[in-house]
């Protein structure tokens, strides 16, 4: 409870109304968050965005009458700053650039990170837990949709089902953003492209490979599986690594018998899954980027290579007429970046660079204290499984700007200090029940 603050307040009546209304809200991220209605050529209002507004209503009002609120000492250190950054930088620029729009930048952030940070401060310990086992039946859900729809989608680019069974390319004329539903063989699921597909299969990979290593539980193995099986179709290189070192870092927390079970599993899955390919469209056509990679080398591969030896130095060229930084997304005035790290230097410059190194040491100390800390708070290694792969992912994408991954930084943190707390309740229950027992008198004793 050490790093908990309550701070007293009225009511609490609401509280659970919010806890449908984020999942009613994450289930909007996870299936309609691409669509949407153009208002302009740099603004669009999303389908979530109608759901995060009173969502974020809620939760405010909740609050404003809630007995207790919980603050999360360890989540503000971690986030706090780097959030702080994301909502006043776009603030400044568009008073300096005199484009109000620009704040609306500031607002989608606020509509991204605040309600899952509101429901922090709401949640009982078992009112949370019962809010995490909606959760995991979500993600299972949606797990297996975009599994089977993603294979549909393979099917349908090597013309063995009708493109018309994909129901996402009826959708296109209300896309808001970059829409590739098949990139090649690449799929996106009922995501906007592959890379938002892979990232929904990391998160997932965090969520249940946690629990798993927690609780052993085999529906968290089947999860687990699943969610592999996302980034594997995804084909994406960023997330194949960051999935290996996932993977092979909880792995050593698992006993010796499961360790060699989920060898196995993965590498009867691999064999099976290279044999069914190989059949259908091919290895060299399935995993051609990996195949060109091999074959050229990190820096001279036409993606990778493209990054360092010109969009890379054009950007940071570029930069330098803003001495603050751009203030504003970069991306609104910067041509293509294709790096979360660079992104946020050219943003704000070593004031944004040091939020970042905050928010990713943050991870990665409090991840490495629940990976060698006791098993009670195993579940806490969600947070490392996540910085694990922000430090990868961060080098060509900018998954900290994406739904998801926003959404579990603030729960993986949630999760751990609820477990802590339980972890001290349970301590003081013992404690108590210890005193007790010294208390009382024993029976033959004589008092005099």
């Amino acid at each position: 409870m050490a790093n908990t603050t309550f701070i007293p307040r009225g009511g609490a009546t609401l509280a659970g109304i919010y806890h449908v209304a984020v999942l009613c809200y994450l289930t909007s991220l996870l299936f309609l968050y691409p669509y949407g209605i153009p208002l302009s050529p740099e603004v669009s209002l999303r389908i979530p965005d109608l759901l995060a507004l009173p969502t974020l209503t809620i939760g405010a009002t909740a609050i404003l009458f809630r007995t207790q609120i919980r603050i999360d000492r360890t989540l503000l250190t971690v986030v706090g700053f780097f959030l702080l950054m994301e909502l006043y930088l776009p603030i400044v620029g568009a008073v300096g650039y005199r484009r109000p729009v620009d704040v609306l930048s500031s607002l989608r952030m606020a509509m991204l990170w605040l309600p899952m940070i509101f429901l922090t401060m709401l949640a009982r310990s078992s009112s949370a837990l019962r809010f995490e086992r909606h959760l995991a039946r979500l993600l299972a859900v949606t797990l297996w949709l975009n599994l089977v729809y993603a294979i549909l989608q393979i099917a349908a680019v090597a013309g063995l089902v009708p493109r018309w069974v994909l129901i996402t390319s009826w959708l296109e004329a209300f896309a808001v953003e970059r829409y590739d539903i098949v990139q090649g063989i690449r799929p996106a699921g009922f995501f906007n492209a592959s890379t938002s597909f892979s990232v929904f299969g990391i998160v997932c990979l965090c969520f249940f490979y946690a629990r798993f290593l927690a609780g052993g539980a085999r529906q968290d193995m089947i999860r687990t599986l699943l969610a592999v099986g996302i980034v594997v179709l995804s084909t994406s290189r960023a997330a194949f690594a960051s999935m290996a070192a996932i993977l092979f870092a909880g792995w050593w927390l698992l006993p010796s018998v499961r360790r060699f079970t989920l060898l196995a599993i993965l590498f009867g899955g691999a064999v099976l899954l290279l044999v069914v390919v190989e059949e259908t469209i091919g290895i060299d056509v399935a995993f051609s980027r990996f195949e060109r990679l091999a074959e050229s080398g990190l820096f001279e591969d036409a993606s990778f290579g493209a990054r360092v030896y010109d969009i890379w130095p054009t950007a940071i060229a570029a930069a330098r007429d803003y001495k603050l930084g751009t203030l504003i997304q970069a991306p609104r005035t910067l041509p293509l970046i294709d790096s979360g790290y660079l992104t946020y230097y050219l943003q704000g410059k070593w004031v944004s660079v040091a939020a970042l190194s905050l928010l990713l040491a943050g991870h990665w100390f409090v991840g490495l204290r629940a990976y060698f800390g006791p098993a009670v708070r195993r579940v806490g290694v969600m947070t490392l499984f996540l910085g694990i792969f922000l430090t990868i992912a961060l080098a060509i994408s900018n998954p900290l700007r994406s739904p998801l991954v926003i959404f579990f930084i603030v729960y993986s943190f949630w999760r751990l200090d609820l477990e802590r707390h339980a972890v001290s309740m349970r301590a003081c229950a013992t404690s108590s029940q210890s005193t007790s027992r010294l208390d009382r008198p024993r029976s033959g004793l004589r008092i005099a």
